[in-house]
């Protein structure tokens, strides 16, 4: 090899290398991935709450007053998120609840449930963002017409007495449009059989995406909040200057 082609040669891996560099850099610097994430977080502070309660708790000024809240975050975050009345329900209680759906990556995500927890007082939120590669799974049930299907407080008593017999121990109904979606955060995969066994009995089509999902929080209250305070404190450190909510901005025009 003679010295001009060795020289080439050093030059050429050096160009490669350099490319190889910015490549990776550009791919670090690349921002999360927004998807069409969901949240779900309760204005309900009562105990023991039964299962009627939690189903007249839909149409409640708490609960009107917390989906506003959630509507007008779009404006701080810059999406438009939309929030849903929602039943949670598990073995041995309910609540009256909101489910929030808009795109984000994760931080944004928690930042929004961390602002709604802490303003509805709660212990915990739940959220789940999809991801390829994530640890857990959503699950989304839509029985079909007739199929004890419906958003009365009847249809709903019986889908949430239905799940309980399918052995699936926390799930989220969803009232519109006449129709009741069922939503299924399987944190540990475990429930896979007993949720295919459900949606057969309800006749429901049945979705399943793999994500990221996290129940946070605290047993007591003021340690919940200070949980969420520290992730808002996180999150606006990091991203500063950010917009006022959406009715603090109409006012502020008025």
């Amino acid at each position: 090899m003679t010295a001009k082609t060795f020289s080439a040669t050093i030059t050429l891996r050096a160009c490669l290398l350099f490319l190889l560099l910015a490549w990776s850099s550009a791919v670090c610097a690349q921002p999360e991935r927004k998807s069409l994430s969901y949240g779900f977080v309760s204005p309900n502070t009562s105990e023991n709450l039964k299962l009627e309660q939690a189903i007249k708790g839909l149409s409640s000024r708490e609960e009107i007053e917390l989906r506003n809240k959630a509507i007008n975050l779009s404006c701080v975050v810059r999406v438009r998120i939309r929030a849903f009345p929602a039943l949670g329900s598990w073995s041995d209680g309910a609540e009256h609840s909101v489910m929030l759906r808009f795109r984000s990556d994760e931080p944004t995500l928690r930042y929004v449930l961390s602002r709604m927890g802490r303003d509805a007082q709660q212990k915990y939120v739940i959220y789940f963002h999809p991801q390829p590669r994530g640890s857990a799974d959503l699950y989304t049930l839509r029985p079909r017409a007739g199929a004890r299907n419906g958003s009365g407080a009847r249809n709903l008593l019986a889908l949430t007495t239905a799940l309980e017999r399918a052995g699936i121990p926390f799930r989220t109904l969803v009232p519109l449009n006449g129709s009741t979606n069922i939503y299924i955060i399987d944190l540990d995969r475990d429930l896979r059989a007993k949720i295919l066994n459900a949606a057969r009995r309800l006749r429901a089509r049945v979705s399943q995406e793999p994500g990221n999902a996290k129940l946070f929080g605290d047993d007591e209250r003021q340690k919940a909040k200070t949980v969420f305070e520290q992730d808002i404190k996180n999150y606006e450190t990091q991203n500063p200057n950010l917009p006022p909510t959406c009715d603090a901005r109409k006012a502020k025009r008025q």
